[in-house]
């Protein structure tokens, strides 16, 4: 029994001497940093069962130094699919979680850097600190850099670790003159590094040289995005905005994040581009991100453009959420502009979401401006008794119906309430229609005090029928400037006004115009 395990053990040991052996030029390829040719030599083997573990790693090594991170994790991923007991998976493991970090996908990267067991444990924890440093946790980086001893500071990796924790502790011309003494860190590999390092320094024509260097002879495009995402944003934040909106449209499509995006939709939005910054919008990647700045771009253009807003509603409403209040604040702007079709489109959304009641009342108030009354009381029947403004809008149908008792009983109700002045210029009316003046033009100076031009007008009227000439002076004059927009009543105001204050300028206006009242405004003129 003794003389067959003996045999066995015998058998392999020679195995894996066997295997160590014929793969030993491939080592050193990778010792001698000959990847490309380690690269082929590797592959040759990948398909052997007797060495495919072993060739997989070396061939992933080669693949990672080259800098193909992705192609890198193909064999990584094969050895610890296929060989789960080799003792490759260790350094698989490693090389899987430092390949993750180089791509950007830290919490991988930290999933199997974890799993690392001596001897490459320190190695996954230098892969750690690395992972700290691109989060800002400096304080893990910092205990990581002191449980290195100072040959471990030989290998550049470990100390570009330790140059970037300087540069980004504040300390970075301590940083740049440790990366200009490091006779390894001059390698053109490096240099992304090193420019990363001299922008923290505030050497941005330095900087701005390397960079546009490596990019003259980079091959390799992932490395390219990358310099330019640099360059990028050192123009950004040096306020070089064309240089930087250049750049930036060349390398957007490339970056996962939408970090490029955003900074490129500022620059249209503070150029007032905004059918750029629009366009810019729609290619967000993150969905929360995007409806936010989509509200925000919305009210920045009714507040600063109300004469586009319009236009950029109607062509962005359909990506808002139904239950997103800036749905009704689009609608009632463009109510206010006059484009109640558009208006309806967005109003008919939002009753579809729970904000059903909200819209309502201004769709209702749509189809009453187009007579379309059966179809508003429909809608306001069920609220009337429950939402103040929909009792309003109730008893101006009746009004309009012809039943002006009943709205005005309606109207009673929910007086102290309302502020719209449409309707409290109506319960002006529907009081003077019932015989108490006194109510009639209480109702319409409240309507003129919010800005009702109709409402100045009939106070304007009752004040010269009572013969106070100086309030109906103010009121007449007060309803001009709020801006009639009937044009026969406007030249009422104007032959008023003119008339009764004595100027000349307003009779002349209403002289000229050709209507009802031109005769007898050439009459006062003469």
């Amino acid at each position: 029994m003794k003389t067959l395990i003996s045999i066995i053990a015998i058998i392999l040991f020679f195995s894996i001497t066997c295997a160590d052996d014929a793969l030993k030029k491939g080592e050193d390829f990778l010792k001698t940093e000959n990847y490309l040719q380690a690269k082929e030599f590797f592959q040759k083997f990948t398909e052997d069962p007797k060495f495919a573990d072993k060739a997989l790693l070396g061939l992933a090594k080669a693949e990672y130094f080259l800098g193909n991170y992705y192609e890198a994790t193909i064999p990584l991923k094969r050895i610890l699919r296929d060989f789960k007991n080799s003792p490759a998976v260790n350094e698989a493991n490693l090389y899987m979680g430092l390949t993750n970090f180089k791509i950007g996908r830290l919490r991988e990267a930290e999933y199997y850097l974890e799993k690392v067991q001596p001897p490459f444990e320190k190695q996954a924890m230098i892969g750690r600190g690395w992972i700290a440093l691109y989060r800002g946790d400096l304080k893990t980086v910092q205990q990581v850099l002191d449980r290195l001893d100072r040959k471990d500071f030989n290998e550049p990796d470990n100390a570009l670790l330790r140059i970037k924790y300087l540069a980004m502790s504040g300390r970075a011309d301590e940083a740049l003159k440790e990366f200009n003494k490091n006779l390894k860190l001059r390698k053109s590999l490096y240099d992304l590094d090193r420019a990363e390092v001299l922008i923290k320094a505030n050497k941005f024509t330095e900087a701005e040289n390397v960079l546009k260097k490596f990019i003259e002879r980079s091959i390799r495009l992932s490395d390219t995005i990358r310099a330019k995402k640099m360059l990028f944003e050192m123009y950004f934040s040096q306020g070089r905005t064309e240089e930087a909106l250049k750049i930036g449209k060349e390398i957007y499509f490339y970056i996962p994040t939408d970090d490029v995006r955003l900074k490129i939709y500022s620059i249209y939005m503070n150029n007032k581009n905004y059918d750029d910054a629009l366009r810019m919008l729609f290619l967000f990647r993150d969905k929360e991100l995007k409806n936010r700045k989509i509200e925000e771009f919305l009210k920045i253009i009714m507040h600063e453009s109300p004469e586009k807003a319009a236009y950029y509603i109607v062509k962005i409403y359909p990506f808002l959420s139904v239950d997103s209040s800036l749905l009704i604040q689009s609608a009632q702007f463009l109510i206010s502009q006059g484009k109640y079709n558009e208006a309806k489109n967005l109003l008919r959304k939002i009753q579809t979401g729970p904000r059903r009641t909200e819209a309502v009342i201004p769709y209702s108030k749509i189809l009453i401006k187009e007579g379309k009354y059966k179809e508003a009381k429909k809608l306001l029947e069920p609220l009337k008794e429950k939402n103040l403004q929909a009792t309003a809008l109730y008893a101006q149908i009746l009004a309009q119906e012809g039943d002006k008792l009943t709205a005005l009983s309606y109207l009673r109700k929910v007086s102290k309430s309302i502020n719209d002045t449409e309707v409290l210029t109506l319960l002006g009316d529907l009081e003077y229609s019932n015989g108490d003046r006194k109510k009639a033009i209480h109702y319409w100076l409240e309507a003129s005090k919010l800005g009702n031009a109709e409402a100045s007008l009939k106070a304007a009227d009752y004040f010269y029928l009572s013969k106070k000439t100086k309030e109906a002076i103010h009121y007449y004059k007060k309803a001009i400037e709020l801006g009639i927009k009937d044009s026969e009543s406007l030249m009422w105001a104007y032959y008023q006004y003119g008339k009764l204050a004595h100027d000349k300028k307003y009779l002349e206006k209403v002289a000229a115009s050709g209507g009802k009242l031109s005769e007898a405004a050439k009459a006062l003129l003469h």
